[in-house]
């Protein structure tokens, strides 16, 4: 093996294992460097950043989950206006006035102030409001369960966004270390091209693969880039990238896949937040129904009115109460148009519903197939791994006695077994992932997230 390829392989294996230190080293073997005042930015995640921890404490003010909660708030409102509608109002009405009384009064003053205190409330309406309620009610855990499914559709997009940050560090790897390969093939060409043993027309290809393999190395190091700012948007930090990360231990992914589905179809049904979700908006969707169609309901209410005057007048009373029973005899066609409305909305809510079943089923089903699929693949690169591993030993001993070996495209080929091997767990893991979601469960059960605050977490909530 001649001198050029010694040094070459030599400085593989340096950058090899300098690359593998942290993302900083990253940027020395990629040639990118940060200003200061990036490097002198606050560090918010620790120097090995995990799985756990990033799913543990992800941030809950992402603005897909801060729109769930602002939904849950805004359902709250609404109930809350529904059960002020029947609520005791009261005000106060103060009256200063002065008046030039007929000679044939009594009382010749001129002050006719008053002071009045009024308290009204709506007694019973038919069930007009108790449908409102009951609508109100059912919005409100529409959007807790809402929430939930969010939750969890965030917590699948962490894990994805930092699996790709760890396939990107190792497709970088592979691809410098093909890419030195085809430099040493293209130099030694270059040197055999001027012996006159190789053609120019072979050279030049062996120069147009080394060019293409460049290529990819700086298009994969440039992802280790992207892949890192995807996953600091994701925790809500952008200003802060994470630098190294822990390749998790995947032991779930061990777990067995059933022989059929009809199980996890029944758990759907049961359990899966969105379905529990789009069923409380059906039922509030109906109960609004209801209550427009007693939109026209007779109305009884209650007054009291406490009164004091400057004067004495005999129509001056300092205290009545009494009922008033309003019955609507025309509403013009309003009644009408609210319940073809909310009767279009439940039309719609069902509609909603019976579609995300169908989808939910599907995606289960689409789901248990991947993982079965997986599961072969797992088998598949477990193999090349296995194959790899060996072939790097025998080529690694050849060229330490000075044997010609194809050690460089061999640490090259381990790398790409690595990266098919790596890539297969974290799709078994984002499958099983999915799967949880669909059946109602929480992801990644292992890293219980930091959310106490959250409105899953509060009181009533499902």
């Amino acid at each position: 093996m001649t001198l050029v390829s010694r040094i070459v392989f030599n400085r593989i294996m340096f950058n090899r294992i300098l690359c593998k230190t942290s993302f900083s080293s990253f940027v020395i073997c990629s040639g990118i460097f940060f200003t200061s005042n990036v490097l002198a930015e606050k560090v918010v995640w620790p120097d090995v950043l995990t799985l756990d921890y990033a799913l543990q404490h992800a941030p809950t003010d992402y603005p897909q989950l801060q729109l769930a909660q602002a939904d849950i708030e805004m359902a709250n409102a609404d109930k809350l206006s529904v059960d002020t509608s029947t609520g005791l109002e009261s005000r106060i009405s103060a009256r200063l006035s002065w008046i030039d009384p007929p000679a044939i009064a009594p009382d010749q003053s001129h002050a006719d102030h008053s002071l009045s205190l009024f308290l009204d409330k709506r007694l019973y309406d038919f069930g007009y409001t108790s449908a409102l309620e009951s609508a109100a009610e059912a919005g409100v855990v529409s959007k807790q369960y809402a929430y939930r499914n969010a939750l969890n559709q965030h917590r699948i997009a962490i894990m994805a966004a930092f699996f790709d940050v760890l396939l990107a560090d190792i497709a970088s790897e592979r691809d410098q270390e093909q890419m030195a390969v085809d430099y040493v093939r293209s130099d030694r060409a270059a040197d055999r091209n001027k012996l006159g043993m190789v053609s120019d027309i072979d050279l030049m290809k062996l120069r147009s693969i080394y060019q293409q393999s460049r290529a990819r190395f700086h298009a994969s190091s440039a992802l280790q880039r992207t892949a890192r700012a995807k996953l600091a948007n994701i925790l809500n930090t952008p200003e802060n990238l994470p630098s190294d990360l822990a390749t998790p231990d995947l032991k779930a992914n061990n777990r067995e896949i059933p022989k059929d589905i009809d199980e996890w179809l029944a758990s759907i049904e049961k359990e899966n937040p969105l379905l529990h979700a789009l069923s409380a908006k059906v039922e509030s969707a109906q109960k609004r129904l209801a209550s427009a169609r007693d939109i026209t309901n007779p109305v009884l209410s209650g007054q009291v009115e406490v009164s004091k005057y400057a004067r004495e007048m005999g129509g001056y009373d300092n205290w009545r109460a009494g009922v008033t029973l309003d019955i609507p005899l025309r509403t013009s066609g309003k009644a009408k148009a609210v319940v073809a409305k909310s009767r279009a909305e439940l039309i719609q809510a069902k509609a909603e519903l019976e579609q995300a079943r169908l989808n939910l089923r599907q995606s289960l089903v689409d789901e248990w197939s991947k993982l079965n699929t997986l599961k072969i693949e797992r088998d598949r690169v477990a193999a090349l791994s296995d194959y790899r591993d060996l072939y790097l030993d025998r080529s690694r001993a050849l060229y330490q006695q000075e044997v010609t070996a194809d050690l460089g495209d061999a640490m090259a080929r381990t790398s790409d077994a690595r990266f098919q091997k790596m890539k297969t767990e974290f799709d078994l893991a984002l499958t099983w992932a999915r799967i949880e979601a669909l059946l109602g469960q929480t992801v990644y059960p292992g890293a219980t997230p930091d959310n106490t605050n959250s409105p899953s977490s509060q009181e009533g909530s499902p």
